[in-house]
């Protein structure tokens, strides 16, 4: 069965792409979703991710769920490294017009769901940056970092020195 990507409308221009490196459970990144829209409603952000689950559709909007009888995401972009999945993101979005920043995105991967956790991920050229953060910040750390407030170098440091490798609050 085709995945259906249920999305909510919003004021944003972009939104940030979240890409699965490994085929994950739906389940999974449905949870995924609903700590990251409640940690956005309580801190009144407004939601950005959107969960590119196919490269011919078109997504202008953030996801609320995933809906399917499969229990499985096939990725279009597992098993890529990051400058692999921006080419593919940067294609998709030319080839639909889908809003979505190419720049910076959110990778869940096969860490996640045992962790509770993303990758937040900037490819500048050949300069590849990526920091593990906890699913409920994810949205709020993304945004900083890519207006530099603070830089993803920072977060970086600090989930290194601090938090065993993954930023939390």
């Amino acid at each position: 069965m085709a995945i259906e990507n249920a999305m909510m409308e919003t004021q944003q221009v972009k939104t940030y792409a979240v890409c699965c490196t490994a085929d994950l459970k739906i389940e999974a990144i449905n949870q995924f979703l609903v700590e990251v829209h409640r940690r956005e409603q309580e801190e009144r952000l407004i939601p950005i991710f959107t969960v590119v689950h196919d490269l011919k559709t078109r997504l202008n909007g953030t996801t609320k769920e995933l809906r399917s009888d499969d229990k499985i995401l096939k990725s279009p972009f597992a098993g890529l490294d990051y400058p692999e999945v921006q080419r593919l993101l940067q294609q998709m979005v030319k080839d639909t017009g889908s809003k979505i920043d190419t720049e910076w995105f959110l990778v869940l991967d096969d860490e996640s769901e045992r962790t509770s956790s993303g990758v937040i991920v900037v490819v500048e050229g050949e300069y590849v940056r990526s920091v593990r953060v906890t699913y409920p910040t994810t949205s709020r750390d993304l945004a900083a970092a890519s207006v530099a407030h603070p830089g993803i170098d920072e977060m970086i440091e600090l989930a290194n020195d601090k938090y065993n490798g993954i930023l939390q609050d």
